[in-house]
């Protein structure tokens, strides 16, 4: 898993630069073609990595569901707990930032190409200076988006957690949790934690949970739980959620 994600975050950029490099340099007219391959050959990559989960998201489904009902949360108690929480907004325009810096680079990165590419690649260079021209600009885009990434997971660093997950609605049973619209997230118990938070103030329970990505590493997820009764059910989930060591 390790060697898979360094390959996918920095290795298989790097091969993939100097291939659009290479095709600008001798195959301008090919380019094009080129993109369309690799956003196929990505997506496919994409698919057969998600594929698995998905699976087993849909298996985990059938089993909780199954279980005995402890708790039930219905998107109306979870708004109106969300609207009563006085640090929910701080903490999702905070997210929101974080999220869209990627976005933010990439249209940076666009709005800079053609004066980049006029700076770097010369029309009457030859075609080993054009290749590390092309190669350059590239590089310096990819440098972009490392930036953009270092900022993310210094931010998660500081938080403790990389994304905040609020169910706006969800059931708990005996075999897990699950949410047909937080993003159809289930839990499946007994379920491995970083920690889990139990605030009685602002009524909800946190979860934080690793999760492993090709494309981003480790990485941990915060599952919010908010509801009305929150020492009973934080109760009855510290048996079912295993607190792994640091």
């Amino acid at each position: 898993m390790r060697f898979r994600s360094i390959f996918l975050q920095y290795i298989m950029p790097q091969m993939l630069l100097l291939g659009f490099a290479f095709m600008n340099t001798w195959f301008p007219n090919y380019t094009f073609l080129f993109i369309i391959v690799y956003i196929i050959v990505f997506g496919a990559i994409m698919y057969e990595t998600g594929k698995k989960t998905f699976k087993g998201r849909a298996k985990d489904l059938e089993e909780i569901k199954k279980g005995n009902r402890i708790y039930k949360a219905k998107a109306t108690e979870v708004r109106q707990l969300m609207a009563s929480d006085p640090l929910f907004v701080s903490e999702m325009k905070g997210q929101l930032i974080t999220t869209f810096m990627p976005f933010i680079s990439l249209l940076v990165i666009w709005l800079m190409f053609s004066t980049l590419r006029d700076l770097l690649v010369r029309g009457e260079a030859g075609s080993l200076e054009m290749f590390i021209g092309y190669a350059i600009l590239y590089e310096t885009f990819f440098a972009v988006s490392l930036v953009t990434r270092v900022y993310q997971k210094i931010v998660a660093k500081r938080k403790g957690y990389s994304a905040l997950m609020v169910l706006n609605d969800y059931v708990v049973t005996e075999r897990g949790i699950y949410s047909e619209r937080g993003g159809g997230i289930t839990l499946k118990f007994p379920l491995k934690a970083k920690r889990i938070i139990c605030d009685n103030k602002r009524n909800f329970i946190d979860i934080d949970i690793v999760q492993e990505n090709p494309f981003a590493g480790k990485t941990i997820m915060r599952v919010r739980l908010y509801c009305k009764k929150v020492s009973d059910l934080c109760s009855k989930l510290k048996g079912k959620v295993t607190v792994e060591e640091s």
